[in-house]
């Protein structure tokens, strides 16, 4: 039964062959396998050759160390990579680059109204960095349109809270509370706020629209130099004369001197222009706290020594060496009041109207 079957290692064409036969076949086989074999080797290795920069453009990145690499791998977000050599999957990989670099923005002057009703032209130099490259690529789109935005409403919030004279005379202070306001605003979009630098402009007094300004009449340009030399010589003069015709003759007066020459200023035009009322206390020279007031609300007015009988508008603390300073015009009310020589209860805008009536006393 087993018989029938029969077994060879040979294949069926190399049964009838000799050993010598055999030899010769295997050895023309395995030549035409190592031929392949050769060719097939020379032809990856040149395809490697050619597509070795498009390997290393689309696998190898390079991360300089004031940069951050955001990955997507199919579309998930990966933790970010680098500095130095990095390795992305081509066709799966996306990337961003994330500057981490401080950059900086200025917040060009705004106007902002003070907690005691003042206008001030306020600007700010801001510094930033970011801190986490995730959350600043995901959260926002355009990171420094959002954050300069974020920092300018901020800045009227956060002046807007503040009296004058802190604005004015400690805006370090001001700018760590205000960098401190900002941080907790962009600490969700992996930003941190490093430096704030508040820029005073100016202090707007809104009560002052009109400010009379002397008008210069425009001459023709003379042909001549010397008629040109001529005209600005009588223009000089005609200005001289219109700042000396009312001279100052304040030099040490009283404080009763004062209310004397306060009460011949006051008018019923003056009354309704300001309709306030002030009580005014003066530190004299000796120590003694003396105190006046002046009743602008009815009538053509009324000053004096003394305390209201009703509650007044507005109630200033002065020395008496600083009023007369400010009735001179050597000392400016809005300088005075920031530097803490003029103590202000009530509104400041009220307070400065007073300016309006120095000029009078010291015209008078």
């Amino acid at each position: 039964m087993w018989e029938q079957y029969k077994y060879s290692a040979l294949p069926p064409t190399l049964e009838g062959l000799t050993p010598s036969q055999s030899k010769k076949a295997d050895a023309s086989n395995s030549w035409v396998l190592w031929c392949c074999h050769i060719w097939i080797t020379c032809l990856s290795f040149m395809l490697f050759l050619i597509t070795l920069p498009i390997s290393i453009w689309c696998f190898l990145k390079i991360v300089p160390d004031y940069e951050r690499v955001v990955v997507f791998r199919l579309g998930r977000v990966r933790p970010p990579k680098g500095p130095g050599l990095i390795m992305l999957l081509p066709l799966i990989d996306q990337f961003q680059r994330i500057d981490m670099r401080t950059r900086a923005f200025s917040i060009q002057p705004c106007k902002v109204k003070s907690r005691d009703d003042v206008l001030v032209s306020v600007g700010a130099n801001v510094q930033f960095r970011v801190c986490d490259p995730v959350l600043s690529m995901l959260s926002v789109q355009d990171l420094n349109f959002v954050i300069q935005n974020t920092a300018e409403n901020l800045l009227a919030q956060s002046l807007g809270r503040k009296y004058l004279r802190e604005i004015y005379g400690d805006r370090m202070r001001l700018g760590e509370h205000f960098k401190e306001d900002i941080n907790e605003q962009v600490k969700q979009w992996g930003v941190c706020v490093e430096r704030v630098d508040l820029l005073l402009e100016a202090v707007l007094r809104p009560h002052e629209q009109h400010v009379n300004v002397p008008i210069t009449p425009q001459v023709p340009n003379p042909n001549g130099g010397l008629e040109q030399m001529i005209m600005q010589f009588v223009s000089m003069a005609q200005q001289a004369s219109a700042t000396d015709t009312k001279p100052s003759t304040v030099t040490d007066l009283s404080l009763q001197e004062v209310l004397s020459r306060l009460e011949e200023t006051l008018s019923e035009s003056l009354v309704s222009e300001i309709r306030s009322s002030y009580q005014l206390y003066v530190i004299q020279k000796d120590g003694k706290r003396a105190a006046c007031f002046l009743d602008l609300t009815t009538g053509s007015g009324l000053c004096g020594m003394g305390v209201l009988t009703f509650p007044p508008d507005v109630t200033l603390e002065i020395t008496e060496t600083d009023l007369l300073s400010l009735i001179r015009g050597d000392l400016n009310p809005m300088t005075a009041y920031t530097t803490g020589r003029l103590h202000v209860t009530g509104s400041l805008q009220t307070a400065l109207l007073l300016g309006t009536i120095l000029p009078r006393i010291r015209s008078y």
